[in-house]
């Protein structure tokens, strides 16, 4: 299953969709609007995916795919693993094919800016070093092997995701969540992924809020990891 979680990605969701979809033929796309004002539904519909309705937020919207994928998994035959990728556009549907071809080595597969390979367009400095001081970070707390702690672009077994239905902090969802799955015995592998830059709307990494959220997530993970 592909999912995609989309709040208010009218004008950027057709065409992300119609990419997932022509990456891996006949599987199931699934697209979760949440706290969407505007014609996100009604254009994920059009490009052929499936749409459920989650509580705002982003961390409920990838909850309520997981558990979707669970139900679908159960009543039917179809692939046993899942993919996730933003709805901006950032994240190449192209890559796929091999992010799910890795997961027959690995539990968990990061597409990722900071391995070799990846990379990102028009990439602000300051992000590129916030994420890479936090990867740091990550790494020396708890042994992660993960760099591109922010990167949404994952690719992950059954295993996993019955776990994150069990246990998934909805309000923070970056390197803590990778630190539990790696604290459960979770591998985690990443794969080189040059991204583009978000193709309009609103990041919710950004100004100040990305400070604040940088702040909060180290002080998560290092709880996390002393678990």
């Amino acid at each position: 299953m592909i999912l995609i979680p989309a709040r208010n990605e009218g004008p950027r969701i057709g065409p992300v969709v119609t990419a997932a979809r022509a990456a891996m033929p006949g599987v199931v796309v699934v697209v979760v609007v949440n706290g969407c004002t505007d014609d996100t539904r009604a254009q994920a519909e059009a490009a052929g995916a499936t749409v459920i309705t989650s509580a705002p937020g982003y961390g409920a919207a990838l909850l309520a795919g997981y558990r979707h994928a669970l139900q679908l998994w159960m009543t039917g035959d179809h692939p046993r693993w899942l993919v996730q990728l933003d709805a901006d556009g950032q994240h190449p549907p192209e890559a796929i094919p091999a992010m799910v071809q890795m997961l027959r080595s690995t539990h968990l597969v990061i597409g990722s800016r900071l391995a070799s390979g990846g990379g990102a367009q028009d990439w602000p400095w300051s992000r590129r070093l916030a994420v890479g001081a936090l990867g740091w970070w990550t790494r020396r707390v708890s042994g992660a092997p993960v760099r591109d702690i922010s990167s949404g672009f994952q690719a992950m077994q059954q295993s996993v995701v019955q776990t994150l239905v069990e246990d998934f902090p909805v309000d923070m969802v970056d390197a803590n969540v990778l630190v539990r799955l790696w604290r459960h015995g979770f591998t985690i592998r990443e794969l080189g992924v040059e991204m583009a830059d978000r193709q309009g709307g609103q990041s919710m990494h950004s100004g100040w809020h990305s400070a604040l959220y940088a702040g909060r997530l180290a002080l998560q993970t290092s709880k996390e990891a002393r678990r």
